[in-house]
């Protein structure tokens, strides 16, 4: 045993060490000047990391990371002909509902000076992979193991009550607040082994559409319990009654005090019997709309629906309960196992659209002011969908409805990936998809993408487009954990090296792709156009010019015209496309009044222009309150029947005022 004073000299020789070590550490960097006047200075080391060159050359061939230490940074890049750029943008800040801004300009390169970050390549899992394909969510089919659920449909059944009360929320007011809520009664209508369907006393049976509960029943009982149980997990009978619950109400015709109408939804709070009513109905359930049809939009909403009371049983079993899981990675899972589009296809559009609009990470869909966003839906229902594909065995839903953390922890032990570059990762293969619709396939081995989904048709990300030739600088707004894609194209046919300079955010993450032969690719478009004469101005449609440039010896097979909003209904934004292969001399004229014919077409050596006049009538625009703009799409078909799409987004017209009467000159014609 050490006697004390040697132990004490042992301890002060190791503190003078640690002091000497930490005095050649502090040697190194620079230290920050004090401010003057403060009476206790404190001395502030400053990390100097050597950032000038990348410890690896570069393969221009493979995305690349810009590395750095700033907000503020400038990089070089080579334009010769016949090459581009994408630069994808990701907003890692999790502030939801807080924008950020990214400049960006063009300067004249000082030398290598001026350079304060490095390219890297980003690590891939595996290289030379194809996009992935948009919405490949079909579940591989396999034989449950019955040992592993509970089958409680074959347990004795209670009878079931014929009268049931239930608590909905059903103003815009506080969740938590009482007064918020409404009690409703409601009688038992039909039952079937596994299922009880509850109809709203305020509804009568007859006034449902026919065919409903029919449909409800056998969908549920051969086709979504099943599945579901298989895929994800048995739904818990919470009740004790031997059934899920179904109530129809026309109270989800007006929720939000009369503002929102939705089709159905699972209140996770019902499966958690030490919650007080009303905020819980301690019961197995699913609300639905008593005006709903039968067909297969309802089993794509049947499929959304118990896919979220699995979700709800599994983090409610007694004894380990577990927190709910954050909105988006439930509203993302129940969207994964719709065997169908209905549900879905205008929410990918809508989220293609702007990708830069829309959050991924939203822990709270209505604290955050952002419920039932589309583009919101569709931005995790296409992440959760790459997540899906990555995992050879297919097994992910299982793994994800049963893993006990949420959010963005969760994400990184199933994808044993840090966030930051799962969203890297997933944000390239967004900009490749975008990239895959307007070129030409080059591999004909390579998987086509997806163009028609459901009643819409799908372009990929937008791109913006930031030609330094044309304009000097420019800018773009993104959401939280958002990705924003700039398209960087020069007019020089010369080989030249720009400094690109960077005022960005401290939550930045920007990667390149660098494109060859962009030249095969196609593009749309599309202006307004205003008579010189204000007396030949048309009242009663806008007019609108599209300019479509695709490769020689093809020709455009589709043009659709689609009206935008992120809170738009379902209704509202029915796309209206347009056959182009039937035209001939005059133009063609669809039921709702859009007209379009072809004003002019140029062609030289490697690329066709082709121009259309398109007429919307005025009464398209009226009484849909959310529309936010206009998008263009254009399916342009090859000799050898390959397609690609190329899509463009209109900002609304200004619609003069209608004219009551006809003035008097008008009348003297």
């Amino acid at each position: 045993m050490l006697s004390r004073p040697f132990y004490i000299l042992s301890c002060l020789i190791a503190l003078i060490a640690v002091l000497i070590t930490w005095g050649v550490h502090s040697t190194k960097s620079a230290p920050r000047p004090a401010a003057s006047g403060s009476r206790h200075a404190v001395k502030q080391i400053q990390a100097n990391k050597p950032i000038f060159h990348s410890p690896q050359p570069v393969d221009w061939n493979r995305p690349v990371s810009l590395a750095c230490l700033k907000n503020q940074l400038r990089f070089p890049l080579s334009f010769a002909p016949g090459v581009e750029y994408v630069l994808i943008v990701n907003n890692l800040d999790r502030s939801t509902r807080r924008t950020k801004t990214i400049r960006l300009s063009v300067e004249e390169s000082t030398g290598e000076q001026s350079i304060n970050c490095y390219f890297e390549n980003t690590q891939e899992p595996t290289s030379g992979l194809p996009p992935s394909r948009l919405l490949d969510t079909l579940i591989a089919q396999r034989t449950p193991n019955t040992t592993d659920l509970s089958d409680e449909a074959s347990s004795e059944k209670e009878a079931l009550e014929p009268v049931r009360h239930f608590n909905l929320f059903v103003t815009d007011g506080d969740l938590s607040d009482k007064k918020q809520y409404t009690r409703l009664k409601a009688r038992l209508i039909q039952e079937s082994p596994r299922v009880a369907i509850y109809l709203d006393e305020q509804q009568k049976t007859e006034e449902l559409a026919a065919g409903l509960i029919r449909d409800l029943i056998s969908q549920l009982e051969n086709e979504v319990l099943d599945k579901i149980s298989r895929e994800c997990g048995p739904i818990r009978d919470v009740d004790g009654n031997g059934r899920f619950t179904i109530l129809l109400s026309p109270w989800l015709s007006k929720l939000q005090g009369g503002k929102t109408t939705i089709n159905g939804f699972v209140r996770p709070s019902d499966f958690r019997e030490n919650v007080a009513e009303p905020f819980s109905n301690h019961c197995d359930m699913l609300y639905l709309n008593s005006a709903l049809k039968p067909g297969p939009q309802l089993l794509d909403l049947l499929s959304h629906e118990v896919t979220h009371a699995a979700v709800s049983s599994i983090r409610t079993v007694r004894g380990h309960s577990l927190p709910d899981e954050e909105d988006w990675l439930n509203e993302g899972i129940a969207h994964l196992m719709e065997p169908g589009y209905t549900n879905r296809d205008y929410r990918i559009s809508e989220f293609f659209r702007s990708p830069e609009s829309y959050p991924l990470v939203v822990s709270d869909y209505y604290r955050a002011q952002l419920w039932r966003n589309h583009g919101c839906r569709g931005a995790v229902n296409l992440f959760l969908n790459w997540c899906h594909q990555r995992e050879p065995n297919r097994q992910f839903a299982n793994r994800f409805t049963h893993h006990r953390l949420t959010g963005t922890a969760k994400m990184e032990q199933l994808t044993s990936t840090p966030f930051p570059e799962l969203f890297r990762l997933w944000s390239l293969d967004l900009a490749r998809q975008s990239l895959a619709y307007i070129t030409p396939q080059a591999d004909v081995s390579s998987p086509a993408p997806l163009i028609h989904c459901g009643r819409f048709i799908l372009a990929g990300p937008a791109l913006n487009d930031w030609n330094i030739s044309d304009q000097n600088h420019t800018s773009l707004k993104l959401a939280s954990t958002a990705s924003g894609f700039l398209r960087l194209k020069s007019n020089s046919q010369l080989t030249e090296n720009q400094l690109i300079k960077v005022q960005g955010f401290p939550s930045m993450q920007l990667t390149l792709l660098k494109l060859e032969q962009p030249a095969q690719q196609v593009s749309l478009q599309a202006n307004y156009t205003t008579a010189e004469n204000p007396r030949d101005s048309n009242f009663e449609n806008v007019e609108v010019q599209l300019r479509c440039s695709h490769p020689v010896n093809s020709h455009v097979e589709t043009i659709s015209l689609e009206f935008n909003g992120a809170y738009l209904s379902q209704v509202e934004r029915q796309p209206q496309k347009i056959d182009m292969t039937t035209i001939s001399s005059g133009p063609i004229e669809q039921r709702s009044g859009l007209q379009i014919d072809i004003q002019d077409i140029e062609t030289d050596q490697e690329k066709q222009l082709t121009e259309y006049r398109v007429l919307i009538p005025r009464t398209s625009f009226e009484g849909k309150t959310g529309i936010e703009s206009l998008s263009w799409k254009a399916i342009v078909i090859s000799e050898n029947q390959n397609r690609n799409v190329a899509q463009v987004e209109l900002d609304l017209p200004s619609l003069p005022p209608r004219r009551l009467a006809h003035t008097i000159s008008d009348s003297a014609k």
